[in-house]
């Protein structure tokens, strides 16, 4: 019996259906395509012998989405050039840079947050995917406030990342991840049952496994269709290289014109025309220079000799006639003490790197910090996008068990859109610049919605509701509602620790509009004249409504649902 026989039997039948999860309309898009796909190869009849037409298909259509290091011969010698450049001193501080914005932990050593479900999930639903997603983080070894980045890190060197999902015996719980080699697997399908399989070592019957799409977790930097590089460092070759080049040449124009060359002129008297040449052809031997640089330990030799010498003697016989001399002859060449070339091909090294040239300002610390949307550059814009587009690709390491595991205790899920769409993750940023930007945003955001609320009305109450304008315009999650709605259960007053009733000049709070009475927290107009909640909100010129939106929170007895 066949290793990848043997793995297949050990399958439950949750994690085979898991594996087919989603393959209903795959199988009708294979079977009704008409055209070759670009990755289908009409000519191909290998495919490991496992696979009929159909399969290939299905194979295809994972390649459109990830790239398969397996197919491509040249991987192995390149993954071991990304890996010696990855330490070099200028590509390891991008790497580091990249990785350093990607993961970023907070106080509690995580990196991430799953983001919240929807109201239409009952709380048990809720609390279980909470716990679900602390398991699996645990499991992987996050909380250790390094391991995220060290992999995110991994990722941009190799372009590729694969783990073995590991269940407990009764296949029900993912209890630990296995870090395999990406380079080892082909997609697979097995027409007869519908499953998406990875086989490692395919060609190998001693070494072939097979696994289920519900046990691996592959991701790639880059999909079978995109002909840019392998992985971040790659890109960062050719520009690092040119740059070298500039740098040692001109290390060694500074080298040779800091030496001070002799040249002697020697009469040859009594020698014969072959015994000259022998003479020279020492000479030469004696004085040509090899200049070798060392890239890992950064030294310079001089024909074998890390001594570099201050002077050179040289000897050169003449004919019969001719008298002694000796003169000082300094070498002449192209100027290279100039830095414009050395700058240019250093920028193009910077722009390869996709760090905005801001933050290779040293003098000033690596650039200022923006503190909203408007002082943000375009730099910084294409570096957000760029630094988003890896996280979407590295989150599926949390995501895909996080819905497996899901999946296995609440089947009847698995065909729910709502809830498939809404299991995801929330990466971290620098807590610091990041609140401020938020406070500058929210601050922003809040003026708008109360000018759109005071100046756009209809038969003086305001056009939009307020809610919709929160949904909207502040951009409120439906976590943060839920907490403020329960703090105005817990305070009613609108003040922490305050007796409840209504804000004062308020009226029934919580009436038809915002805030108390008729109308948004004020008596006839909304938030008493120019001021966002009136006497119930407080100032809002400063702080956007209040302290929150309309006094503490939002300003009345009953509380707006928010």
């Amino acid at each position: 019996m066949s290793s990848s026989t043997q793995n297949k039997s050990f399958f439950s039948k949750v994690l085979r259906n898991l594996s087919s999860w989603g393959m209903n309309y795959d199988d009708m898009v294979s079977r009704n395509r008409v055209a070759i796909g670009i990755n289908e190869d009409p000519q191909a009849v290998k495919n490991y012998g496992m696979y009929d037409f159909f399969s290939q298909r299905a194979i295809a259509s994972i390649m459109n989405r990830k790239s398969i290091p397996y197919l491509d011969q040249s991987y192995g010698d390149k993954r071991r050039i990304l890996r010696e450049y990855s330490i070099k001193d200028e590509i390891k501080d991008f790497v580091t840079t990249i990785a350093d914005e990607g993961i970023v932990y907070d106080d509690e050593k995580d990196f991430c947050s799953p983001t919240s479900l929807s109201e239409d999930f009952s709380q048990d639903i809720k609390d279980r995917y909470q716990e679900a997603f602390n398991d699996i983080y645990q499991a992987f070894g996050f909380n250790d406030g390094k391991m995220a980045w060290e992999y995110f890190k991994a990722f941009l060197v190799d372009g590729f990342l694969a783990f073995e999902i590991i269940y407990d015996d009764k296949q029900q719980t993912i209890i630990s991840f296995e870090q395999l080699d990406a380079a080892t697997f082909v997609p697979g399908f097995e027409p007869t049952t519908g499953e998406h399989i990875w086989i490692q070592y395919p060609e190998d019957p001693q070494l072939r496994r097979v696994l289920l799409d519900s046990q691996l977790i592959y991701i790639s930097y880059k999909t079978q269709n995109d002909y840019s590089e392998t992985s971040y460092v790659e890109g960062l070759i050719r520009p690092y290289n040119q740059l070298k080049i500039i740098e040692q040449t001109k290390i060694m124009y500074n080298m040779v014109h800091a030496t001070v060359y002799q040249k002697f002129t020697i009469p040859v008297q009594g020698i014969s025309r072959q015994r000259a040449e022998e003479q020279i052809a020492q000479l030469i031997s004696d004085y040509s220079e090899e200049i070798e640089f060392d890239d890992d330990l950064g030294t310079v030799q001089i024909n074998g000799q890390k001594h570099l010498p201050y002077n050179k003697q040289i000897w050169f016989p003449e004919g019969d006639t001719g008298t002694p001399d000796m003169e000082l002859v300094s070498p002449e060449g192209h100027d290279l003490n100039e830095s414009d070339m050395l700058t240019w091909f250093f920028n193009a090294l910077k722009r390869a790197s996709r760090i905005p040239f801001t933050r290779f300002d040293s003098d000033n610390g690596g650039g200022n910090i923006y503190s909203d949307a408007s002082e943000m550059t375009r730099d910084e814009v294409k570096f957000s996008n760029f630094i988003s587009r890896l996280r979407t690709t590295f989150k599926e390491l949390v995501v895909k068990p996080l819905k497996l595991q899901m999946l296995i205790e609440y089947p009847e899920l698995m065909d729910d859109s709502t809830f498939l769409n809404d299991v995801n993750v929330e990466f971290f940023s620098n807590d610091l610049f990041e609140e401020w930007k938020r406070l500058n945003n929210l601050q922003k955001r809040g003026e708008i919605v109360a000018s759109m609320l005071s100046t756009i009305t209809v038969d003086d109450k305001p056009y939009f509701h307020v809610e919709y304008l929160i949904d909207t315009i502040m951009k409120l999650t439906e976590e943060e509602k839920q907490e403020n709605r329960a703090m105005w259960e817990k305070h009613p007053s609108g003040i922490a620790g305050g007796s409840g009733g209504a804000a004062d000049g308020g009226g029934d709070s919580g009436g038809d509009d915002f805030g108390g009475g008729d109308d948004f927290g004020g008596d006839d107009d909304f938030g008493g004249g120019d001021d966002f909640g009136g006497d119930a909100g407080g100032d809002a010129g400063d702080d956007a409504g209040g302290d929150d939106a309309g006094g503490d929170d939002a300003g009345g007895d009953d509380d707006f649902e928010f």
